[in-house]
């Protein structure tokens, strides 16, 4: 397959499976790669996750190592069996055995969790500009040797031969086409930057603008910015902010302390002052209740 074969098909097929059974990760795997323009699909167990591949036929899948029924190191074995999907293992075992594993196994790439989307991306976008994987065969399986008895009566050459079946097998029906991708919402990624209504964030140069204006925005309140944009109109808290900036991925009864919390919420309305987002009517980003904070939705 050459070159142009290779992007042709990431282009036109832009469709990507997820299998991953934790809820809150699937659902950010899911925001980021949507938002990257792929149709995404979610797999929350093994079995299902190699059948969500057979089935989808996706460009990119992603695996996660802890799985209900068969574990990701043998989901990425079966599915190498029958598919060059671009396979990166993102998992919280990142012990160099585990690792290694991912990769005999036929993985791409290894992510570790705690992962920040942009990092996520990025490696994602570095592994589809490389050619596909090579589809491993299985092992053929042998059949044991028939027993003598088990002779076919024609074997006998005073039998007679059968007639051949005149059965002739039906074609296969034809692929259907993958459908494009759809609007990924309000979010864009045009490229290495993010746009969202006259916001402009270049990630890997550290700067952002509103309608053209750049923005003074310490370390802090560019982090929450990104972050923010990866979480859409699903409202993040003051604590699970202060998780992400610290590299860390939030879970379910995680205390974080009262000056962390404090702190996220003073720089978040930073962030606001600088971008002269205010309450009532915000443009870009919404205050709820409980130090909650989100994209503005569609009107």
């Amino acid at each position: 397959m050459s070159r142009a074969d290779e992007q042709s098909r990431v282009d036109e097929h832009r469709v990507a499976v997820v299998v991953e059974d934790d809820p809150d990760t699937a659902r950010l795997l899911e925001v980021i790669l949507t938002q990257a323009g792929f149709e995404v699909h979610v797999a929350a167990d093994g079995p299902s996750g190699v059948e969500a591949v057979r089935r989808h036929r996706p460009v990119l899948t992603t695996v996660d190592v802890w799985l209900p029924g068969i574990d990701g190191f043998e989901v990425t074995r079966q599915v190498r069996t029958f598919s060059d999907t671009y396979l990166v293992m993102v998992s919280a075992l990142g012990g160099e055995d585990d690792i290694l594993g991912g990769f005999e196994a036929g993985a791409d790439d290894y992510v570790r969790k705690p992962f920040r989307p942009r990092e996520l991306r990025a490696r994602v976008l570095g592994v589809m500009r490389r050619p596909p994987a090579r589809i491993r065969p299985a092992a053929p399986v042998v059949a044991p040797a028939d027993p003598p008895w088990a002779d076919p009566p024609w074997a006998d050459p005073a039998a007679p031969v059968p007639e051949p079946s005149a059965v002739v097998p039906e074609a296969p029906a034809p692929l259907t086409p993958a459908p494009p991708p759809q609007p990924a919402g309000p979010v864009v990624f045009d490229g290495a930057l993010i746009r969202f209504r006259g916001l402009l964030v270049d990630p890997g140069a550290g700067t952002a603008s509103a309608d053209g204006r750049p923005l003074a925005l310490d370390r802090m309140q560019f982090d929450l910015l990104e972050l923010l944009l990866y979480s859409g109109e699903h409202p993040s808290t003051a604590g699970s902010l202060a998780l992400s900036l610290r590299g860390e991925p939030y879970q379910p009864g995680a205390v974080v302390a009262e000056s962390d919390e404090v702190l996220v919420t003073q720089a978040v309305h930073a962030l606001l002052a600088e971008l002269g987002d205010h309450r009532p009517d915000p443009r870009w980003i919404e205050v709820l209740p409980g130090r909650l904070f989100r994209l503005v939705p569609p009107a």
